[in-house]
């Protein structure tokens, strides 16, 4: 078993639940939804403050439905209030068991949504690598995958979903405009799962992210990607090739189900894309986040037909 492998089992329980944080840091634990059946993706979105700001985010958007659906709402949560059972406004999320089982669920306008995580893998932190998480994007993190099961209403119409999740977990500071450009990717089949973080901070590049194949888990040594852009600049196909630090080498070959562009920060856009993939021809379901400054992609994408 290699090092990392152990590392990532024996990661503590304790960092899967609340964290005390400084002033001014963040805690965030993104639910990304993947229901190709449906034609359709999206995500669950809780985060709070230092100082107990909360805020749920819900989206669903794709060739199923008509009309997107984005629900959000803030309030202020307890000091006392714990991730084992967090009860907000819209939203639920319990952590069963930290790593393993998650239950989340959220009760909007349009959506309503329940539904369980357990993990395929166990977590992926960033502090595992040797240069760690970069101190402006976090004090650490962590990235899983896993099976979903849920049942979901959509303006009254019943769905049942049996499938994968995309879940990370992030505490700590968040400078988003210190990026001047990231790829945010995950693919996964259930057996075979890969997420890469590549950012350009500082003039830097900087490279986290695992492979898990046939129970191991190593680090990202390489990343080689080829990519298909519409005129607005969203990812509409991404071909990536990855090799992890024992030489093991595959090949994601990706398309969008579905695309949307974020605004969370006054710096940056966040271009989403819902994934259906294959894993050196294994069927799966992933995701991609681009995040852009947004002077460079206000520019570049009146010429990414031209040029890209």
């Amino acid at each position: 078993m290699t090092n990392l492998t152990n590392q990532a089992i024996n990661f503590p329980a304790e960092h899967g639940l609340r964290h005390t944080l400084a002033e001014g840091e963040r805690e965030s634990l993104a639910h990304m939804l993947l229901m190709p059946e449906h034609g359709m993706v999206g995500f669950i979105y809780p985060s709070i403050r230092a100082n107990g700001d909360g805020k749920g985010r819900a989206s669903l958007f794709g060739p199923g439905l008509k009309e997107a659906i984005h629900e959000t709402f803030e309030e202020k949560t307890s000091p006392d209030a714990r991730f084992e059972d967090l009860r907000m406004e819209q939203l639920t999320m319990a952590v069963v068991e930290p790593h393993k089982i998650v239950d989340i669920g959220w009760q909007g306008e349009r959506l309503t949504f329940n539904g369980r995580f357990e993990a395929t893998h166990p977590p992926y932190a960033f502090s595992m690598h040797p240069k760690g998480n970069p101190p402006y994007y976090g004090n650490d993190r962590t990235e899983q995958h896993g099976r979903l099961v849920a049942d979901f209403t959509i303006d009254g119409k019943t769905y049942h979903h049996e499938g994968f999740l995309i879940r990370d977990h992030s505490w700590g500071p968040r400078v988003w405009g210190l990026n001047q450009h990231y790829k945010w990717f995950h693919a996964t089949t259930g057996d075979v799962s890969i997420h890469v973080f590549e950012m350009l901070s500082f003039g830097q590049r900087q490279l986290r992210g695992f492979l898990w194949k046939d129970g191991q888990m190593q680090h990202i040594a390489e990343f080689d990607y080829d990519i298909t852009y519409d005129d607005q600049m969203m990812q509409k196909a991404f071909v990536a090739r990855i090799t992890d630090e024992s030489g093991r080498k595959v090949t994601v070959d990706s398309t969008a189900l579905g695309n949307i562009q974020l605004d969370y920060d006054p710096m940056i856009w966040l271009n989403e894309a819902g994934l259906v993939l294959e894993i050196d021809g294994q069927p799966g379901v992933g995701w991609c986040e681009f995040c852009w400054n947004k002077n460079y992609h206000d520019f570049a994408k009146d010429y990414v037909t031209r040029f890209a």
